[in-house]
């Protein structure tokens, strides 16, 4: 599945349960161009994540136990470049090397579980 987060939008998922959402961020986001022609993913097992821009990529695992991320948190979609580089996951966010430069436009995105539910009619 492919999906555009390159302005301010909410994008329901309903095969992950949930939504993903890009805000305009200061910093640790992605600049808008970097965020079309996502690809939505599974996690497949052996893909490596930058936490910080120092960082070596890691075992998204690693990353998960380092940051705490508790194993009910780690089931959310994967987000793919075009180029088909790693650039988000629930619980860690964007990965350090694709981050926008300071003073640049950026966006961040966020996973949120659930889906909104049916509008109701009111009285």
């Amino acid at each position: 599945m492919r999906v555009d987060l390159d302005h301010p939008v909410r994008i329901d998922l309903p095969p992950w349960g949930g939504q993903l959402i890009a805000t305009p961020a200061d910093s640790g986001g992605a600049s808008p161009q970097r965020l079309r022609q996502l690809t939505v993913a599974a996690r497949h097992g052996g893909e490596r994540f930058a936490l910080t821009p120092a960082g070596l990529p890691r075992s998204l695992k690693k990353q998960f136990q380092a940051r705490a991320v508790p194993a009910w948190e780690r089931d959310g979609p994967l987000l793919f470049t075009a180029d088909g580089r790693l650039l988000f996951v629930p619980g860690l966010g964007i990965d350090a090397a694709l981050q926008a430069a300071p003073g640049q436009p950026q966006l961040a995105i966020r996973w949120q579980r659930g889906l909104p539910g049916p509008r109701q009619a009111g009285p």
